[in-house]
């Protein structure tokens, strides 16, 4: 059990520096914080803490549950959608194994998907 403590651990510290990436992020895209970014992925650490949940299902309840992850049926709105860009946009800060900017990443992984984006607002903000 200590060691999925610890591993549980490991992964709230990775969501709470995602957290601040994501909130610089927002800042140089819509020139302030909002509730929404203090709120992105706090349902993460919750769910890390529930030693009931196992690790792998964490991630899908969360990707299930929130509107910025694009492969969900829930319906976006354009913020959700900013969220999106912000999201991945920051992942590449703290998260060394998502080394793409969020253009690079909507085009090698969700192309599918590119009609709900505005390109050039990706584009305009290819790094932060």
């Amino acid at each position: 059990m200590t060691f999925e403590f610890r591993k549980r651990y490991q992964r709230i510290v990775y969501t709470l520096k995602h957290k601040i990436a994501f909130l610089k992020v927002e800042k140089q895209l819509r020139g302030k914080n909002t509730l929404r970014g203090y709120l992105h992925d706090i349902d993460k650490p919750f769910l890390y803490m529930a030693f009931w949940i196992d690790l792998k299902d964490v991630q899908k309840i969360h990707r299930n549950h929130s509107k910025h992850h694009v492969r969900n049926c829930l319906k976006k709105s354009k913020e959700d959608l900013i969220d999106t860009i912000i999201d991945w946009e920051c992942a590449r800060m703290t998260k060394p194994d998502k080394p793409l900017n969020a253009y690079e990443t909507l085009m090698k992984f969700y192309p599918e998907y590119k009609h709900l984006f505005w390109l050039s607002l990706i584009r305009r903000h290819p790094s932060y």
